[in-house]
């Protein structure tokens, strides 16, 4: 066998599994998040908690039907405390069926965020409302 054939085997032989495995990480996308109230990214979260706050203002029990690369999609209820009839220590909490919607793709350093989650409310929200846009703007820690 001819020497330089040989060493251009070996050569492509060992690169080859090198090259396979850069394709399969560079295209590994990662998952899209949102920031919770305690500063972690969460994918496909079951609550989001709107007002960290005093978590007055929540969703819950959400079934996701589509989470993508732009936007997601899911349905759950939206909880409520109403602080009434004195206080919101005392308040009622109401839930709301809700769909729900996330988007505001916001990128950094390795990660894709949610920041925006619009909210319809099929039987009617809060005060009556149809509809309701809120913004989440946690900050990692």
């Amino acid at each position: 066998m001819n020497l330089k054939y040989a060493a251009l085997t070996l050569v492509a032989v060992v690169a080859s599994p090198l090259v396979a495995t850069g394709i399969a990480h560079a295209a590994t996308p990662k998952p899209n998040t949102i920031v919770n109230c305690a500063g972690k990214q969460v994918t496909k979260p079951a609550n989001i908690v709107l007002t960290c706050a005093d978590a007055g203002v929540a969703l819950t029990k959400i079934t996701w039907t589509s989470w993508t690369l732009n936007s997601a999609k899911g349905k759950g209820m939206l909880t409520w405390n109403s602080c009434l009839p004195t206080s919101c220590a005392a308040g009622v909490v109401v839930n709301y069926p809700a769909d729900i919607t996330l988007g505001g793709l916001a990128s950094g350093p390795g990660m894709n965020v949610f920041s925006k989650v619009s909210v319809t409310f099929p039987k009617g929200g809060p005060a009556a409302l149809e509809s309701g846009t809120y913004t989440l703007n946690n900050s990692l820690r």
